[in-house]
């Protein structure tokens, strides 16, 4: 007879592969079926997917999926994304072996585990639970092993609340043949910002905004820009953390729309950069490696170049990773510890390097996925110390603020700008004033 966990898994997976928001899942009497077993077992699970909001049952009706359980949190999903897409078949039947009460998800968005990047896990920061501790019984010998370094900017406040399974520098990729065709020297990993400036301008003699560089209003990707000129919207280590409206914010903000003005991207942006630069109609890509994994999704015809995206005046490297946390709510201390020696052991680390998604934590994965022949490869590993995420964002209230402020900054003129960043900064300043206020 099944036990609960397997009907709760047949279930997810239906509503995540199969049934739509809004659809009808098959009857409990077809499941109990289905399973040979009783149906009060098939209610039970039923049951607790309505407490959870993932499904509603309609009087007379059935049970329908509904329409937001993508954003319902299940403390049995384990939430990867596209991340889970790299696994091989033998190592998610080995996860489901190995934990069967849990659902590997790339479709759910939140849950008891979360595979989330950088700037998910800096807002959502305060629901996860410290792994300092954790990691140290876990891997001892961690300092030998995987790249430590990386852990730095998720340690706050003392407490080290996710851990990367990869990460990344912000890499530059182009394409020759339009560097070529547009006269423009191809980029080297020894470029500043002077050289980087120019040959955008270049490039928008021969070609439009829209390929000339990936360029999108929302936050997470040019918000890199302004982490990379030196400005912060937070600093939490200030007097005054919000930065929204200091002087260098302004000032990286107002050169970087007048960029956007010069080379046409304000309203000539290409709404799929991952497709047009597989395809060969984007002159520069600014990503990060696991870049070259969706490239090769969509069937990309051309070798790119790549190089580490220029200094442009912070003198620090963005960082992106992939880093698993787990919910303050989650299960046991034990559990984390096998989730945590699952996704970095050897097995798993040694394959998210062969698919080239990023640069895998364990240093050893790491050797047989780099080239020190290839750019730009051959200077990652002297760069991972000035690696940083920036993004100190301490709640998902203000992360959700600055992503809805993106368009509004990104569409206006210089006479706005400061004053919308000055409401911005008013209205942030508010929130962080009622958080720290004691109830």
């Amino acid at each position: 007879m099944a036990v609960l966990s397997e009907i709760h898994e047949y279930i997810l997976d239906l509503i995540e592969n199969k049934l739509s928001p809004g659809a009808k899942l098959p009857g409990a009497r077809s499941i109990a079926e289905h399973f040979s077993c009783s149906l009060p077992r098939v209610q039970t699970v039923l049951d607790l997917l309505e407490q959870s909001g993932v499904v509603e049952s309609r009087p007379r009706s059935g049970t329908y999926v509904s329409a937001d359980c993508k954003e319902r949190l299940l403390l049995r999903n384990v939430v990867c994304s596209k991340f889970s897409n790299a696994l091989t078949d033998e190592q998610r039947r080995w996860f489901r072996k190995s934990f069967p009460e849990l659902h590997l998800t790339g479709a759910f968005h939140r849950g008891g585990v979360e595979i989330l990047s950088s700037f998910t896990a800096l807002t959502r920061r305060h629901h996860y639970q410290d792994l300092s501790e954790i990691f140290q019984e876990c891997f001892p010998d961690g300092k030998k092993r995987f790249f430590t370094e990386s852990l730095s900017p998720f340690y706050i406040e003392g407490k080290l609340f996710a851990i990367p399974v990869m990460f990344s520098p912000q890499i530059l990729w182009y394409n020759p043949e339009l560097f070529s065709q547009a006269g423009v020297s191809m980029p080297e990993n020894d470029w500043g910002k002077d050289d980087f400036l120019a040959a955008l301008r270049q490039l928008h003699k021969r070609f439009s905004g829209r390929r000339i560089i990936n360029f999108s209003p929302h936050f997470q990707q040019w918000s890199r820009f302004v982490h990379g000129a030196g400005a912060l919207f937070f600093d939490p280590a200030l007097p005054e953390p919000v930065q929204v409206d200091s002087p260098k914010t302004l000032e990286v903000c107002l050169k970087y729309l007048e960029l956007l003005r010069e080379l046409d991207l304000a309203v000539d942006y290409d709404p799929d950069p991952i497709k047009s630069f597989a395809e060969g109609k984007l002159a520069l890509f600014s990503g990060f490696r696991q870049s070259a994994y969706y490239f090769r999704e969509h069937g990309i015809d051309f070798t790119p170049g790549a190089v580490l995206m220029p200094d442009l005046g912070s003198g620090e490297k963005q960082l992106g990773a992939a880093l698993i946390g787990f919910r303050n709510n989650f299960y046991g201390r034990e559990k984390i510890k096998e989730l945590l020696q699952f996704w970095l052991s050897d097995s798993i680390q040694e394959t998210l390097g062969i698919s080239n998604y990023g640069v895998p934590f364990l240093r050893s994965a790491a050797r047989k996925t780099l080239d020190p022949s290839k750019a730009p490869d051959c200077f990652l590993l002297d760069r991972i110390p000035a690696l940083n995420a920036h993004c100190q964002i301490p709640s998902e209230e203000l992360g959700e603020i600055l992503m809805r402020s993106s368009f509004l900054i990104n569409s206006s003129t210089p006479e706005q700008l400061p004053h919308i960043l000055k409401e911005l900064a008013t209205t942030m300043r508010f929130i962080v004033k009622l958080r720290s206020q004691s109830i």
